[in-house]
């Protein structure tokens, strides 16, 4: 397989330094200390939540919170645009070191609207090992993926590639590459 260099795909990674990883100390053990800002958890709105945990979950290597269903009360209502009385269900999932890094929120009720075909608005970035395994089992769930290609990082090499979830959503995976 060949891969080509790519200086935007290192924009794109060196963009996601901006998370800190949440730490604790004796004194404030109830309180994590965050460095701010802080970007955490985004959110992606899904049509069915068991379906989207096969990649995010089980392919990726994420661990889920339970499945819950929203109140009425929910803030999703109104900063998602959700119409009132549809049933919102979610889920977070968790790093190995640090808790809710990404969030599904299932709409099962109502249509969601597909993205076009013009370019993607938004995407999330994500750190795997062995991204040609995974990469395996997501085109065999018949998803859209993109070709690998290696960039250069500040301080590493690394091969990135892309694929676009059951619900449009566009999802980049890296591995950093050995010396």
């Amino acid at each position: 397989m060949r891969y080509l260099k790519s200086g935007f795909a290192a924009m794109l990674l060196l963009g996601t330094g901006a998370c800190a990883t949440v730490t604790q100390s004796a004194e404030t053990s109830a309180t994590p200390v965050i460095e701010y800002p802080h970007v955490k958890r985004p959110n992606l709105v899904v049509s069915d939540i068991e379906r989207a945990l096969t990649i995010y979950r089980d392919i990726l290597g994420l661990t889920a919170s339970d499945v819950s269903t929203s109140s009425a009360e929910s803030y999703s209502y109104p900063v998602f645009k959700i119409p009132e009385g549809a049933q919102i269900r979610g889920a977070t999932l968790h790093e190995p070191g640090e808790q809710r890094v990404l969030a599904l929120t299932e709409l099962a009720t109502i249509e969601l609207p597909r993205p076009s075909a013009a370019p993607h608005m938004s995407a999330v970035v994500i750190g795997v090992t062995d991204l040609a395994g995974k990469f395996e089992q997501i085109e065999a769930l018949g998803l859209t993926t993109t070709e690998p290609k290696i960039a250069g990082g500040v301080d590493f090499d690394f091969v990135e590639q892309a694929f676009v979830d059951f619900d449009g959503h566009l999802i980049v995976l890296y591995e950093v590459l050995a010396d």
